[in-house]
């Protein structure tokens, strides 16, 4: 993983060769003046150049290990001294081999003013000088006369001279050795640091720094002890919300900075995603895949911990004295923080996305458009596309997003369509005429049945391409290409619809003869479906536990720990509980009397994170309203379980699968 460190140090030192060859030149052109001052800028300031590529993967993958102190305290070690020494010895070994010599020297000595200036080589990190990072936000290069040029050149050549230096000794060399100090003046430390701190709370001029400081030091443990007035106390929890709100503020901005360098095409795309990885998080996807790609966000521990903390503050939970910014007696960010921090850091996404979108009331409109919760105004073959890309859009995230545990099944869509999807339309057909007059009905089911002939799969083909895409970027928006690549799939998906879509017909004409011949309407609207009529393909009857052969008796102990929990009927059969798990056809679905997250968090568990049982290739959910009932004997809602979070009792569900 070092192998970074390396690769981009020699990059970066080929391009301070290049700069040091025009700095060095007493006569040359204008134009390459302004060439290297914009690659000098570009070296410095973007975060996608290699000197920065550098810094991040120095603090990444060397981080903090020993470095010295007043009272020669070591904080905790990530790397051994002599992993750091290897490490900064080859970097030295790269210097010499890319670049002449005396044009970087790695210090080894200093010279400080007091013995006071020692307190902060324990917390110095190398960085760039704020003013110049100023200056540079107002720098015009092209209004620039050659000597301004030049000048300018040379300062930011002296800078990333500079900056690569201090990587060298602050973020490096200070981990495995002390350097030599040269005091200006000695003076002797007389003072009690810790109360110092504690009285910079009491009067609350505590600045973030200080903060980050002492972070491993409880700062309420020491001011309750001191039993301060109400009032007092509520002024230090304003001033520590004020720091929260200051450092997440800070954090944003860092954030947001790097999409500003991005074009506005490839702009919209990222910010899109990024908006969808948070929103998937904050839906309690707290997947491997999920974390890590937040983590190079904003590094964090405790996910699930977070996402608790996120409904914590929905609920406008948090008390003043909750706005820590680190977790209490260590170096990590609090997970309130990290909750705050996301919630406020998407709301500035969604901000930014919409100033660069030039037709916003469209967009909104194309928003409205495709919100699926209600189908109740379309007719039933627009419904039917709708599901379809509704089951498409899903599907491929799933595939995208937990490509560890699920694979693409080419064959998914064909028994989706015949099955699964063909009960849900004649139901939703029962469900749109039980509360319409007879009038209704035979206007809904004419209707529908003629757009069977106008929505043809041949004539909605390319309209069902731009009805997937915005399904799948909804609620965000995302400008259609309908010659773009991703569109294979949808092809892929509605060929399948293609080859079923007499089926649907046919139950429509059913349906509609049926209410000619008064089988239908009038008081009778309970008969207008029993079952379908042809019986359906599945692939997958219930799950099947992968030690059934040899361990079947751990079934046992697993339904005695689930009723214990009063997870499953206290009644539940063991007959019927094992064939739950037997990969077999149910004869009695288990009565779950736990709630709705917990039977989602139980499955997610058994299936997709301990694979306890064969994988279903995604059909797990209709599997599961198979296999287990409402204690009021309704069946399960497939899309309401998958979209559960994680339950507060997840330890229980957590010790119940222990059995297996």
């Amino acid at each position: 993983m070092k192998e970074i460190v390396f690769d981009s140090f020699k990059s970066t030192l080929q391009e301070v060769k290049i700069l040091n060859n025009i700095v060095v030149k007493e006569k040359i052109r204008n134009s390459q003046l302004e060439d290297s001052l914009k690659q000098a800028q570009n070296l410095l300031f973007s975060s996608y150049s290699s000197l920065n590529i550098f810094a991040e993967s120095v603090k990444s993958y060397i981080s903090v290990g020993y470095k010295i102190t007043p009272f020669d305290k070591k904080e905790k070690k990530q790397i051994s001294k002599i992993e750091a020494k290897i490490i900064y010895n080859k970097l030295l070994g790269i210097i010499n081999s890319e670049l002449e010599k005396d044009i970087i020297v790695p210090t080894e000595s200093l010279i400080l003013q007091s013995q006071i200036s020692s307190l902060g080589l324990a917390f110095i990190s190398a960085s760039i000088d704020e003013n110049l990072k100023k200056n540079n936000d107002e720098l015009n290069i092209d209004k620039l006369k050659s000597q301004e040029l030049s000048t300018a050149l040379n300062k930011y050549f002296a800078a990333i001279i500079g900056y690569i230096q201090d990587i060298l000794l602050y973020d490096i060399y200070l981990i495995f050795e002390k350097p030599e100090i040269t005091y200006l003046q000695e003076i002797v430390f007389t003072t009690d640091y810790k109360k110092e701190y504690i009285d910079k709370w009491l009067d609350c001029t505590v600045t973030f720094n200080e903060l980050r400081r002492n972070k491993r030091t409880d700062h309420w443990a020491e001011i309750y002890k001191l039993k301060l007035e109400f009032e007092q106390t509520e002024k230090i929890e304003n001033h520590q919300k004020k720091l929260f709100n200051e450092r997440i503020d800070f954090e944003i901005r860092n954030a947001i900075n790097d999409f500003d360098e991005l074009e506005d095409d490839v702009k919209k795309e990222a910010l899109n995603k990024e908006i969808k990885l948070i929103q998937d998080f904050f839906n309690s996807d707290t997947s491997k895949t999920v974390v890590k790609r937040l983590k190079n966000i904003l590094n964090f521990s405790k996910p699930k911990e977070v996402v608790l903390e996120y409904d914590n503050i929905l609920r406008d939970r948090l008390l003043l004295g909750d706005f820590n910014i680190y977790e209490v007696g260590k170096s990590n960010y609090s997970s309130a923080f990290v909750a705050s921090f996301f919630m406020q850091y998407l709301d500035k996404l969604k901000e930014y996305l919409e100033s660069l979108n030039d037709e916003v009331n469209n967009n909104k409109m194309i928003n409205d458009q495709f919100q699926y919760d209600n189908f109740k105004d379309l007719l039933l073959v627009e419904e039917l596309e709708k599901r379809v890309a509704i089951e498409a859009a899903e599907y491929k995230k799933n595939c995208d997003d937990y490509w560890e545990t699920y694979t693409f099944d080419p064959t998914y869509f064909d028994t989706f369509i015949s099955g699964e999807l063909y009960t849900i339309f004649l139901n939703a057909i029962y469900e749109r005429i039980k509360p319409l007059n007879d009038f209704e009905i035979n206007k809904y089911l004419t209707l529908s049945l003629n757009q069977f002939n106008t929505h043809t799969p041949t004539k909605r083909a390319e309209e069902f391409k731009r009805i997937y895409h915005n399904t799948y970027w909804f609620p965000n928006y995302m400008e259609y290409n309908p010659n773009q690549y991703e569109n294979k799939y949808p092809v892929h998906v509605w060929k399948h619809y293609a080859n079923h879509f007499h089926l649907f017909k046919e139950a429509s004409e059913n349906i509609l003869q049926d209410f000619k011949k008064g089988l239908i309407g009038s008081g009778r609207k309970q008969e207008v479906i029993a079952k379908p009529k042809t019986k359906l393909k599945s692939k997958h009857n219930s799950f099947t536990y992968k030690k059934w052969r040899f361990e079947s008796t751990n079934l046992t102990s697993l339904k005695d720990s689930l009723i214990r929990k009063k997870l499953i009927a206290s009644d539940t059969d063991l007959k019927d509980f094992r064939k739950a798990f037997s990969g077999e056809e149910i004869e009695k679905p288990i009565v779950w009397t736990g709630n709705i997250s917990e039977l989602s968090y139980f499955i997610k568990q058994l299936h997709n994170v301990l694979k306890l049982v064969v994988d279903l290739k995604q059909q797990q959910w209709a599997v599961t309203i198979n296999c287990f009932i409402q204690e009021n004997g309704e069946q399960y809602n497939r899309t309401k379980l998958r979209t559960q979070k994680v339950p507060a009792t997840s330890k229980n569900i957590d010790m119940a699968l222990k059995t297996l």
